[in-house]
């Protein structure tokens, strides 16, 4: 009779947890459905790359008309892109969802049927090779991974979808979203960049040179231009940004005119300037005298920069210094320099650590630590900051350990900055600066020049944009203070995202941050407080509920059990 009593007990719990573990998976599964339709779905990653960014919300809930995306994808792909489909597939559902209806898509599978392979052909579409690896076999396989955005007698296509196979370094959002924009936009913006005196931008071959680069990153988007100001009291209407960089001489009359007053209608300025440059001339001569051959790389002899331009960004606000500002205890690069032992690696006090970067700019938000090779530093003037019409940014700044030399060296080398100078000053110090708002003219208070008169004016003046950086050269590698291509990638990203600012358009850069490397920062007082609530008070009472719902189900089946034991014989 026990025995049987006792066989009743096992089946009743057995049968009890057999319950409990299909309830749970009941309700795991009606949750997981009900929160999919009809609550916000939780992105727990870092950089928020399950989740739209709002510029690709905006970009698609702003469509006019009906966007159909056609994805050419072969089926059946190796790992690591077997599941190349579902994700194509999630994120254009994220898309749909945020469209009103006005964008739909579809997943094609080329190789179902001659006439499927003719229509992705027919956008542009061919077959890529990618590799495959069984256990036994490394081979080639022809794939279509090809997207076209088709909206009336538009098009965007996507030849070939790059893909690592891992959708956090597989940043689709931004191709789509510039797809998207570029089907919205009826004509591209234009950066000038100011030629005629000096500086990169008054070689064509440097202009040429980026144009594939902004083809790639913005379609039709965004387009570079020379703006040579030598001969000219005017910047053209179409130019939306005007670029300065790193100029060797001084703006005559007509060209500071011209820039004033493409401030004073609304225009945007970045002035990107290094204290000094490389002295093309005296160079020559060296490596002639040396017998240095072609391709060979001799030490570099620079001269100091003194342009004009401070007279105008002094009168905006902002004064670019011609100085040099080092850190010796926040070294980031490594130089190699010959000493009485030989060769060795040091840390380059020019080259150093920035973290105080303002993360309320598009721009800057997603930039945790940056470099500027060798830079200068800059004043924000109290008439900037005691202008009602203006905001003010201090973009990057140094730590208190920074100084700064008055006089930079002519030459770079470990050895002209490892040991202090007498004079030289503590920092922090402002590197790049920003301001926004209607900005006084410069001629308000200063004469006109020749040949100018007040009809040449702006009426009155339109809110702009002046970006200044205290160097020029950050956006590519400098070997000799340890300024390396790891350094300059994300100084060239900070370049581009600075001008998508000028242009006020940085849609693309918050989605672009996506994919940058991440540290971990301060934590906001805000997110301290529901830290704490979470774990003083959610936490605890979780596992309170879950302790009594457990002694509530165990005393009942005992109550239960003894009930079964009662009635037996």
């Amino acid at each position: 009779m026990a025995d049987k009593a006792q066989s009743h007990r096992k089946l009743v719990s057995g049968a009890n947890a057999a319950v409990l573990v299909a309830a749970t998976l009941a309700i795991a599964i009606v949750a997981n459905a009900i929160s999919s339709q009809f609550f916000t779905r939780f992105d727990l990653t870092d950089n928020q790359i399950f989740t739209l960014s709002e510029a690709s919300k905006q970009a698609v809930s702003g469509l006019d008309e009906t966007v159909e995306v056609r994805a050419f994808i072969s089926p059946n792909m190796a790992p690591p892109f077997h599941n190349l489909s579902q994700q194509l597939a999630d994120l254009l559902s994220e898309y749909a969802a945020a469209s009103d209806g006005k964008l739909k898509f579809r997943i094609i599978n080329p190789e179902d049927d001659e006439a499927t392979e003719e229509a992705a052909r027919g956008f542009g579409i061919e077959k890529v090779g990618i590799g495959q690896r069984t256990e036994n076999e490394v081979s080639l396989r022809a794939v279509y991974k090809g997207i076209a955005f088709v909206k009336g007698e538009q098009t965007e296509v996507i030849r070939d979808l790059h893909t690592t196979g891992r959708p956090e370094y597989d940043n689709f959002e931004y191709e789509f979203t510039k797809s998207l924009l570029n089907l919205r936009r009826a004509a591209p913006q234009k950066v000038g960049f100011l030629g005629g005196f000096g500086g990169p931008g008054g070689h064509p071959q440097f202009i040429e040179s980026l144009k594939p680069a902004f083809e790639q990153l913005y379609g039709s988007l965004i387009e570079v231009e020379m703006v040579d100001l030598s001969e000219a009291t005017s910047v053209a209407a179409d130019i939306a940004a005007l670029v300065v960089l790193n100029i060797e001489q001084p703006l005559n009359d007509g060209a500071k005119f011209a820039v004033d007053q493409f401030i004073a209608r609304g225009g945007s300025v970045g002035w990107y300037q290094s204290s000094s440059v490389i002295d093309q001339q005296l160079q020559q001569q060296i490596m002639q005298q040396m017998g240095v051959q072609p391709g060979q790389r001799p030490p570099e002899i620079r001269k100091g920069v003194d342009t004009n331009l401070n007279d105008l960004f002094g009168h905006y606000g902002i004064q670019f210094r011609r100085d040099v500002v080092l850190d010796r205890e926040n070294s980031l690069a490594m130089s190699v320099v010959m000493t009485s032992q030989g060769l060795a690696q040091v840390s380059h006090p020019g080259t150093f650590a920035l973290t105080d970067i303002d993360s309320s700019l598009p721009f800057s938000r997603d930039f945790g630590t940056l470099a500027l090779p060798v830079p200068s530093s800059l004043l924000i003037l109290p008439k900037a900051r005691e202008n009602k019409d203006l905001e003010v940014f201090e973009v990057i700044k140094t730590s208190e350990s920074a100084v700064r030399r008055l006089n930079p060296p002519i030459q770079l080398g470990y050895d002209q900055f490892v040991d202090p100078e007498p004079g030289e000053e503590r920092g922090p110090f402002i590197l790049a600066a920003a301001i926004q708002g209607k900005i006084p003219s410069y001629y308000q208070d200063n004469p006109l020049p020749a040949g100018v008169t007040e009809a040449d004016m702006a009426k009155t003046s339109a809110p702009a944009r002046l970006l200044v950086v205290g160097s020029g050269e950050f956006f590519m590698p400098m070997r000799q203070v340890g300024y390396d291509d790891r350094l300059s990638s994300l100084g060239a990203q900070f370049f581009i995202g600075s001008i998508e600012w000028l242009v006020a358009d940085n849609s693309l850069t918050q989605i672009r941050g996506k994919a940058m490397p991440r540290l971990i920062g301060e934590v906001g007082r805000d997110t301290q407080r529901r830290l704490q609530f979470i774990n003083i008070i959610v936490v605890p009472a979780l596992f309170a509920a879950i302790g009594s719902l457990m002694m509530i189900r165990r005393r009942r089946r005992k109550e239960h059990i003894a009930r079964i034991s009662e009635r037996l014989p």
